[in-house]
């Protein structure tokens, strides 16, 4: 397994901070988290929750967009992939038509709790990757399967625990060259992946943590694949292209 850490903005040390606050504030005032959601461009936080908590979440990231393309990043490894059976008893997401597989597809922009897919040489696009993880599996056809994994869920898409599931759904058991995660390390704690943070009805979800190592693990073994074949990065905050 292998880890890229960046420069990521300043602010990266408040977000474990803010990210409590909120958890807090959900406590405090009776709601679950399920409504609460990360500042997002030209939009005001909803939900109950305590909008400076959010808010402070918002200023600790301290935004600064920058686009990194690593679009030819699965062509330049070579692993030797391990196939990937059914799914066994992986509960179907409630989040009708979040997958969309369009394998002929050349280009595809994956938001906040969605997951879609690209054929050979296509390319994917992640926008306005702040708080979130990307998680992008390279075929061994050229294709790519993509999901955008957010800390609170969006209305209607994948919760963060239900983003690994529908990406190894679409993958099936097509062939893996590699696995790559990019986006906020710092702002997730590894157990995300397992129970979102607004399953957390009394507030007391695990604050983020940044281990690369343990959200590796966790992608590895929630998307059947060997540990070398992932590979966890912490990048700047912005568009990701793929």
């Amino acid at each position: 397994m292998k880890f890229a850490v960046s420069e990521r903005c300043v602010g990266r040390a408040g977000l474990a901070v803010g990210a409590a606050l909120v958890l807090a504030a959900c406590a405090a005032g009776g709601g679950d988290g399920a409504s609460t959601g990360w500042p997002r461009s030209g939009e005001a936080a909803h939900g109950p929750a305590s909008t400076e908590a959010v808010n402070s979440v918002g200023a600790g990231l301290g935004r600064a967009p920058e686009a990194e393309d690593l679009t030819g990043f699965g062509h330049a490894l070579d692993l030797e992939a391990r196939a990937s059976g059914p799914v066994a008893g992986v509960r179907q997401a409630g989040a009708p038509a979040a997958v969309r597989r369009a394998s002929a597809a050349t280009s595809a922009s994956i938001t906040e709790g969605e997951v879609r897919e690209v054929g050979p040489r296509g390319t994917i696009t992640y926008p306005s990757v702040t708080s979130c993880l990307v998680v992008t599996v390279y075929l061994r056809d050229g294709g790519k399967v993509g999901g955008h994994a957010s800390l609170f869920q969006v209305p209607g898409k994948y919760r963060s625990d239900e983003i690994l599931p529908a990406i190894r759904r679409a993958v099936g058991g097509r062939r893996v060259k590699a696995v790559d995660v990019s986006g906020a390390v710092g702002a997730w704690n590894p157990s995300y992946f397992e129970k979102a943070i607004e399953q957390y009805t009394d507030g007391s979800a695990p604050e983020p943590t940044g281990d690369a190592k343990g959200i590796g693990d966790v992608v590895a073994e929630l998307l059947g694949r060997q540990g070398q074949e992932v590979t966890v990065r912490d990048v700047p905050d912005g568009d990701i292209t793929r």
